[in-house]
């Protein structure tokens, strides 16, 4: 998937490189696969990547790897393609997935309410009326 460079800072060439071959000297921090040469699992040419760990803040707020504005040293990885890949591998699978489902609804198909939407919609519904209308309860 290419990177949006608008959700980077401006200077994130510089902040790549730096974390890449500055700190990882140009190996995975995971695995040790070397940049340019054959994965040693995969047998591909190795290309180091950038990842954003979510790792929490100094004050104790909880980090967020979706925050590509938070470039500190301890919240960003140089990992291969690999590594990188299997880091974000729930986030990827939950994407896929809902791709999948877009995809095998046909259009103007009704889809089911996601089980917290229905429920947050119906918490205050108590039932038909003679009337056929439905009461709610007030709060």
């Amino acid at each position: 998937m290419p990177m949006d460079r608008s959700r980077y800072p401006k200077n994130w060439p510089e902040i790549s490189n730096r974390i890449r071959f500055g700190r990882a000297h140009g190996r995975c921090e995971k695995c040790g696969a070397e940049y340019g040469k054959p994965h040693p699992v995969t047998g591909s040419i190795v290309v180091l990547t950038v990842a954003h760990l979510g790792v929490p803040k100094p004050d104790g707020a909880p980090g967020d790897k979706h925050d590509k504005m938070d470039c500190r040293d301890e919240n960003l990885g140089a990992y291969c393609q690999l590594c990188h890949l299997n880091y974000d591998r729930d986030e990827h699978m939950e994407n896929a997935r809902r791709t999948r489902e877009k995809q095998r609804r046909s259009p103007g198909q009704l889809s089911l309410l996601e089980h917290s939407e229905l429920r947050q919609r119906t918490e205050n519904v108590l039932g038909p009326q003679d009337d056929g209308t439905w009461l709610e309860a007030t709060t």
